[in-house]
């Protein structure tokens, strides 16, 4: 009786050991399926291609997050690269050095950061990617001017956020409630920080009735420019679609406030005196050589308007 006790024991044992390492399976078969699922309608492959990853690069995740596309730059750089791994809470650190330890991801570094400071060095990474990430970052200034650091001259910048249609023409407090964010906002603000935008993908991707976008950026060679808009030559059919050309409103309207951009009205006379934004300066379009050296010497970045 004993002896049948002590077998039935440990086949309950055996059972249970078993429906358990069932359960760990299935869970991990079931996170690998949703992440198969997610690198399709994310466009991983495209997300790669706008940060030129190459063989033995050195890139950055930030915002990594519960490291989905880490685990793909880890893949992409190969054993000679080098992914770095950002986060800025104790759990999210936690759960990346989990991930990358249960996947053997040897070319990975994990670093818990600021939100005002990746803690990357300087002029160290080939690319660097935010990836749904940026809507949360509140001192997004100072993390993007660290990250044009942290690049090198010919280092790429990608973000990657969502934007539903309803949100699309709300203020940016309003959006990132929503943990959204419109391009137009993200494109000045990198700007600003010394970036040009070399790209934009609106929408980039789809999935539940969401548009994500997509920018590339890359460091100025001199932040002084960063901010003014990039003259097009004349008859230029490509000059309204340059997303460079353009600015925010609500930045527009800041940086009127501050005095820190000029207001260029390239109307006629006519039109100026009928009606123009108050402080703006007038310089009509047919006669603006004439006044290149005069806007120059004012040496601030100058907004036009024609309406």
């Amino acid at each position: 009786m004993l002896r049948r006790f002590r077998r039935d024991i440990r086949s309950v044992l055996a059972l249970a050991f078993l429906a358990a390492a069932g359960t760990q399976l299935s869970g991990q078969s079931s996170t690998s399926q949703q992440e198969a699922g997610r690198e399709a309608w994310q466009r991983v492959p495209e997300i790669l291609a706008a940060m030129a990853v190459a063989d033995d690069a050195v890139v950055a995740d930030v915002g990594a997050g519960d490291g989905f596309l880490t685990t793909r730059l880890a893949r992409a750089v190969g054993p000679d690269g080098r992914v770095f791994a950002v986060d800025i809470t104790d759990r999210a650190v936690e759960r990346l050095r989990a991930r990358v330890r249960d996947d053997g991801l040897t070319n990975v570094t994990v670093v818990k950061g600021d939100a005002d400071d990746p803690h990357l060095a300087a002029a160290s990474l080939d690319a660097a990617v935010i990836i749904n990430a940026y809507h949360e970052m509140v001192d997004h200034q100072a993390m993007l001017r660290k990250l044009r650091e942290a690049l090198k001259r010919t280092g790429r910048l990608v973000i990657i956020e969502p934007i539903s249609q309803k949100l699309v023409t709300d203020g940016r407090e309003r959006q990132v409630l929503d943990h959204e964010i419109a391009a137009r906002f993200v494109e000045q603000e990198a700007r600003d920080a010394g970036f040009h935008i070399e790209m934009l993908q609106d929408p980039f991707t789809r999935r539940s009735g969401v548009a994500e976008w997509l920018i590339l950026a890359v460091p100025t060679t001199n932040t002084a420019t960063a901010d003014a808009p990039t003259a097009a030559a004349p008859g230029d059919p490509t000059a309204e679609s340059n997303s460079d050309l353009r600015i925010a409103f609500d930045s527009f309207t800041k940086r009127r406030a501050e005095g820190s951009i000029v207001v260029v009205d390239v109307r006629s006379e006519e039109e100026f005196v009928a009606g123009h934004i108050p402080g703006a300066v007038l310089a009509p379009l047919s006669e603006l050589n004439t006044h290149i050296e005069r806007l120059r010497a004012l040496r601030k970045p100058i907004v036009t308007y024609c309406s």
